[in-house]
């Protein structure tokens, strides 16, 4: 499915307060899709929804709600975000303000971490559950590379170091396109408009992991599915199996 087949618009809610600018496209039950460290839906214009999302919504035969997080491009409330049950307080009124009820939730990197929060800390809120290679779990001998410095926007030096985080095949066409090295500065914002947001979770060491999380992960009672790459340097194969492991319904 093309992402052209995808028709989607953009609008604005007040949850908590806050302005949430979300994408919604697709047609069926609501799916609540949360996204990761690298904003890619919320800078994008309406008529141009990413591939990804066209591809969810024909594969769940769900409509699609893709928020922007607190911080990321067209959201507010970053002020009011100091730890994670924040953002779960968040996350609620916002499944609230859009009348969701129980929902499904896919959740990808960082936003795959606030998705299994709220699953444990409000589990009425969440139908069923999808992690596709999420942060948060704090595993014993594992460290996430440090993102802010690889991620951090630059003219001179290109952006090598952080395609060699986030693809398999650094220097490979899909690498370059997404991440050349000469980046104009409105493709820099829509990859990198958010990291304010990220670092409110991921700046203090052990980054992005939580050791209460780990401890706590038995308690999510929906039915999960984690997604995990053959080759991922932020979340690797064993970061993915302790998910599952420590997961009751995975």
């Amino acid at each position: 499915m093309t992402s052209a087949s995808l028709a989607t618009r953009a609008f604005t809610v007040t949850a908590g307060g806050h302005a949430v600018a979300l994408l919604r496209g697709g047609e069926g039950r609501p799916l609540l899709y949360l996204h990761g460290l690298c904003d890619v839906h919320a800078a994008l214009a309406p008529d141009e929804p990413p591939p990804f999302l066209a591809a969810l919504a024909t594969a769940a035969g769900a409509e699609i709600l893709a928020p922007a997080l607190p911080g990321y491009t067209g959201s507010g409330g970053l002020d009011a975000m100091h730890d994670v049950e924040d953002y779960v307080f968040h996350l609620t009124d916002l499944i609230d303000a859009l009348d969701l009820g129980g929902v499904d939730v896919v959740g990808h990197s960082l936003g795959g971490w606030l998705a299994a929060e709220l699953a444990l800390r409000r589990p009425d809120r969440v139908r069923r559950l999808a992690l596709l290679a999420p942060l948060g779990l704090h595993v014993r001998g594992l460290e996430v590379p440090p993102v802010f410095g690889a991620f951090a926007p630059r003219g001179i030096g290109g952006f090598g170091e952080a395609r060699r985080l986030l693809f398999a095949e650094p220097e490979g066409p899909a690498a370059l396109e997404a991440l050349p090295d000469d980046m104009d500065q409105d493709h820099q914002l829509r990859w990198f408009g958010g990291l304010a947001g990220a670092a409110r979770l991921g700046w203090k060491a052990p980054h992005f992991q939580s050791r209460q999380l780990a401890t706590r992960l038995g308690r999510v009672s929906v039915t999960t599915v984690v997604v995990a790459a053959g080759q991922d340097r932020l979340v690797p194969d064993t970061a993915a199996r302790a998910w599952v492991d420590g997961l009751a319904r995975a």
